[in-house]
């Protein structure tokens, strides 16, 4: 089966000028926050991608839908190779790829009413005249739980949750085939949470949607998601199915992630030994060599340090990059020398 959506050696790099304190203006640096991703996804599936903030995460969802320009590799939907599209072109494909943001509040036009902000998607790509896209607006706000009559409404009168469903409405309002929902949770009560994952999963059916869902929380994805990519400071360390990845999580960090997900048994909660991640995040403006994990990994080894370990499958049935499931057992003899974690 082909992808509906494809990253190959995608990378998403940013300049970042000397800074201003500096009296002698050295080179540019580079902050490389996607650097070197593949991933494809399915028509029809959900694919969770999560991992600590400031992984690369939500660049990598704004790249496979052009809002981010790539620096190197390709980016398909529906097989056509994006990056090569002209702004004209770009524009006809966006009805068919949508993103709903993370705050609602500030992806909403404060200034239009929320009838006009969800028919403006309508007008824009010709999908429907002025009078259908009132009926249009009528019944998707029906469809995400909202009162028809808050179409006359500005986003400043509305709840969190309540503006998160407009913001999810505007999103599939046109019939996309992808849609991208970058942390779209956090920043909502957690009572809220339960009701905004139950109507993604509705919208997904009635609408036959794909989704990449960008979360940090593992606990969220896991009753969403049909695959799932762990991102670690702009690649993907591990990858496979949902049940594979919650049940027997191969790579040290996704160990780590799910190890600080809380029991929701206090007894349990409190019996259970939590391998806590070492240290902070390494700048991407300068990554660490080798595996870039290895400075806050406890399983690290020597050619941890030197050689960075490619994507491959392992018995469990992920994809990992990790030394630890190189062919053969691993590292070589000589090289499965334990070294010491960074301090905290």
């Amino acid at each position: 089966m082909s992808a509906l959506s494809e990253a190959i050696a995608l990378k998403v790099h940013y300049a970042v000028g000397a800074p201003a304190w500096r009296s002698r203006a050295g080179p540019g640096r580079v902050v490389r926050a996607v650097d070197g991703v593949d991933l494809q996804i399915a028509a029809g599936e959900t694919v969770a991608l999560v991992g600590e903030s400031g992984c690369g995460k939500s660049t990598l969802g704004r790249a496979l839908l052009r809002l981010e320009e790539p620096t190197a590799g390709v980016v398909r939907f529906e097989e056509r190779d994006l990056t090569t599209l002209s702004a004209e072109h770009l524009r006809q494909r966006r009805a068919a790829m949508r993103m709903v943001f993370q705050d609602p509040f500030s992806s909403l036009n404060p200034r239009m009413r929320i009838g006009e902000a969800l028919a403006e998607p309508l007008l824009v790509h010709g999908l429907c005249n002025s009078r259908s896209a009132r009926e249009r607006v009528a019944e998707m706000l029906d469809v995400v739980g909202l009162d028809r009559r808050v179409a006359a409404r500005y986003p400043h009168e509305f709840s969190g949750g309540q503006r998160q469903r407009v913001a999810i409405a505007r999103a599939v309002i046109g019939n996309p085939r992808f849609v991208v929902a970058d942390e779209p949770l956090s920043a909502l009560d957690i009572s809220v949470q339960a009701q905004i994952l139950d109507l993604f999963a509705d919208l997904k059916d009635r609408f036959a949607l794909t989704y990449l869902f960008v979360s940090h929380d593992l606990a969220v994805v896991r009753h969403v998601a049909d695959r799932v990519a762990v991102m670690y400071l702009g690649r993907i360390v591990e990858m496979g199915a949902a049940e594979d990845v919650f049940a027997r999580p191969a790579h040290p960090y996704t160990q780590a992630l799910l190890d600080a997900v809380p029991v929701p048994d206090p007894t349990r909660e409190r019996a259970r030994i939590i391998g806590r991640l070492q240290g902070e995040l390494p700048s991407p403006m300068a990554p660490p060599s080798g595996c870039r994990f290895h400075p806050r990994c406890p399983r690290a080894m020597s050619i941890c340090q030197r050689d960075d370990p490619s994507l491959l499958p392992v018995a469990s049935g992920q994809a990992v990059a990790c030394w630890l499931y190189a062919p053969e057992g691993g590292a070589p003899a000589a090289e499965r020398t334990p070294v010491s974690l960074a301090s905290p």
